[in-house]
């Protein structure tokens, strides 16, 4: 994208943050970093096939400007599908509020500027809670802390997905996805001095964990028989349900 080096450049060291001039670019901007962006999106839609009956409700934690809620909305136009938006930054959720206009049509959609390791979360019983992209900015405990909250909204039938950057457990793998990832935000237009200015930005602020300590953080919290769904390189997106049966 052809502001994209701008946008990092605005933080340094550490300094990452979702501010108002991200979220007006932030679509774009998550879909030439995040390697396989759309697939993920495409592969969650297509599971309310399954886990959101007509009416049911979506949490989604941490949804930026609202791209799952609308992906899920073009596949379903017709099934009354709610929503509950949850990100901590009230001008990602402005932002969702008019992209979600722009697609038509009346929507059932709560938008709660809230910390969700903190809460409290305003939705109950739903039968699918997405975490995109969004604990990978947490510690470990305030994850658990997060998903337990999301435990406690969920319906009985409910499930939980989570994707996320993850860490390599043999360094060798670790080299291998860095560049990988690397080549794959060039071929999508990102500039090697962005590159680099999103890195030196996310020092300490982005928190890949093993996968492994992602499905135990999801277990911890209540959520039962974590699946891996996708996966590729450092990024995966996991699944579990409410429920053990």
């Amino acid at each position: 994208m052809s502001n994209d080096t701008d946008i990092a450049e605005q933080f340094g060291a550490g300094g990452w943050a979702f501010t108002s001039n991200v979220a007006e670019v932030f679509d774009d901007h998550v879909r030439a970093s995040v390697p396989h962006y759309d697939v993920i999106q495409d592969l969650v839609a297509e599971t309310t096939d399954w886990l959101v009956p007509a009416g049911g409700l979506v949490a989604d934690l941490g949804a930026s400007t609202g791209a799952s809620a609308r992906r899920i909305l073009q596949r379903h136009p017709n099934r009354g599908i709610r929503f509950a938006l949850y990100d901590e930054q009230p001008a990602m959720l402005d932002q969702a509020a008019i992209e979600l206009k722009e697609i038509g049509g009346e929507h059932d959609v709560i938008l709660s500027a809230t910390r969700i390791q903190q809460g409290p979360l305003v939705h109950e019983d739903a039968d699918l809670t997405l975490c995109l992209f969004t604990l990978q900015f947490l510690p470990q405990q305030e994850r658990v802390d997060a998903l337990r909250l999301a435990r406690a909204c969920s319906a009985e039938t409910g499930a939980l997905i989570v994707a996320e950057k993850i860490r390599a457990v043999d360094s060798r793998w670790a080299e291998i996805g860095t560049d990988v990832a690397h080549d794959y935000k060039a071929a999508h237009g990102i500039t090697d001095a962005s590159i680099r200015a999103k890195s030196r930005a996310l020092r300490g602020v982005l928190r890949p964990y093993p996968q492994q300590t992602t499905m135990q953080a999801m277990a911890d919290a209540g959520w039962h028989a974590p699946e891996v769904l996708f996966r590729w390189h450092s990024w995966a997106v996991i699944g579990a349900f409410a429920s053990a049966q």
